[in-house]
């Protein structure tokens, strides 16, 4: 199985290869640059090599004569001493070139007009620059030059191009191994801390990733995930373990009152309060119903939840109705005013009449539950003993009953599922000062 390519070798290549590229084009472009102002210059030369007046038209009554001396053993003159590369082309073809001079072959001058340049070849095999100069005679001069040094000075260029842009390559991906080892150093931290945590499950597991660029982002967000993970699974945890303390009782109670009716049946002795333990039976099992649900409901996903205008007077009219068919010894005060909230209209709902259930559970009867809402708030208010002040902040909390309500049905989950509810909504709640019984108070943003 082949080994995995990291991300900073990768960064590092990419890196190596961009700038390769980039010297490799420069060196290109220096090169060609270089040849052309080389061979520039040598144009230049032979140009001005050229004796005055060559080619140009005659004055009245001038007469200009320019002779090669062709011939073997004959001193070279004038400017046959001083040029490397010399002929004269005639007009059937010939060529002409003083002793020691090595012609250049093959040259066609037929249509030469003006100055031009060719590239041509010695009689030796030597490549030359050449100038192709017509003169008033009819014959053309031809100036040469070797490019031999050209070469040798191109290809030396060449040789110390390609080894800088090696070199260069080289440089630059050692350097960007080294910075995106520096740079992703974090990064490899973040990854080590993650693979631990999914090792060992250990969300407390301290993330050491500073910083404001992305890294730091990246390491803030995974603390985040973490922490909310972490409290999750607290919840989760205190949730379970609340519910199974809370369930022990009453499942006890309940499978007493069903070995009751079983051994009865069994003997076939009659059951002197079987209709008691039916009752009883009875009870605990829509107990066990609410329970459930009221479990389910705090187990929901917040995200579950719909984000819509709600119309909070019709929320609390059902909410009202509802409570009033199941509680026909209490009477309902309500005065609201109608406005608005983005939420869930059941959940809000269900929060309304979980205060409602908990005034008429603790109002004697023919008390009066009073209802009032404006923009922003509303208030339940009751007729019973109330909560102790100092009771009134753990009167919020999961399964927490009030030391004097033991006896009574109930979960003690249904403050807490009010307090889950307005709080996903943005909104809070609290007991309000009252002279006599208790007063809920619920804030919402009003839309």
């Amino acid at each position: 199985m082949s080994r995995p390519v990291l991300l900073r070798s990768k960064l590092a290549l990419i890196t190596a290869c961009v700038v390769a590229v980039a010297i490799a084009g420069i060196s290109v472009v220096t090169w060609l640059a270089t040849e052309h102002n080389l061979r520039s210059q040598l144009d230049k030369s032979l140009l001005a090599s050229v004796p005055p007046r060559i080619g140009q038209p005659l004055e009245p009554g001038e007469r200009r004569e320019f002779k090669i001396r062709c011939d073997q053993g004959v001193p070279t003159e004038g400017l046959q001493q001083v040029l490397q590369g010399i002929q004269t082309l005639n007009a059937d073809g010939s060529t002409c070139a003083p002793p020691g001079v090595d012609p250049v072959v093959n040259v066609a001058g037929d249509f030469v007009k003006t100055p031009t340049f060719r590239d041509g070849i010695t009689k030796s095999g030597a490549e030359a620059r050449v100038l192709l100069q017509p003169m008033d005679t009819g014959e053309v001069l031809i100036l040469s030059r070797s490019t031999a040094e050209i070469d040798t000075t191109l290809t030396t260029l060449g040789g110390v191009l390609v080894a800088v842009s090696i070199l260069g390559a080289l440089l630059v991906a050692g350097t960007g191994l080294w910075l995106t080892r520096r740079a992703l150093a974090p990064m490899e931290r973040l990854t080590e801390t993650a693979e631990h945590i999914a090792r060992t499950q250990d969300l407390a597991t301290a993330i050491t990733v500073d910083g404001q660029d992305e890294v730091g982002r990246l390491g803030r967000a995974f603390t985040s995930m973490t922490a909310a993970l972490a409290e999750s699974r607290r919840r989760q945890k205190n949730l379970v373990n609340d519910a199974a303390h809370e369930l022990r009782t009453p499942l006890t109670s309940l499978r007493t009152n069903i070995d009751l009716l079983v051994r009865s049946e069994r003997t076939g002795r009659d059951l002197p309060q079987r209709r008691e333990v039916l009752d009883r039976l009875q009870a605990q099992s829509q107990e066990f119903g609410d329970l459930v649900t009221e479990l389910v409901v705090l187990a929901r996903d917040d995200r579950e939840l719909a984000s819509e205008p709600v119309d909070v007077a019709a929320v609390i009219d059902r909410a009202v109705e509802r409570a009033r068919s199941r509680a026909h010894d209490h009477l309902f005060d309500v005065d609201r005013d109608g406005w608005s909230v983005v939420g869930d209209a059941s959940a809000l709902e269900r929060s309304v009449l979980n205060l409602l259930d908990n005034a008429v559970k603790f109002s004697p009867a023919s008390s009066t539950i009073t209802v009032r809402s404006k923009p922003g708030w509303l208030t339940v208010s009751d007729e019973g003993p109330g909560v102790p002040f100092e009771h009134r902040n753990s009167a919020f909390e999961r399964f927490w009953r009030a030391p004097d309500a033991r006896g009574l049905p109930g979960s003690g989950l249904g403050l807490a599922i009010v307090a889950d509810v307005v709080a996903v909504h943005g909104g809070s709640v609290r007991f309000v000062p009252r002279p006599r019984g208790a007063s809920v108070r619920i804030e919402l943003p009003a839309n």
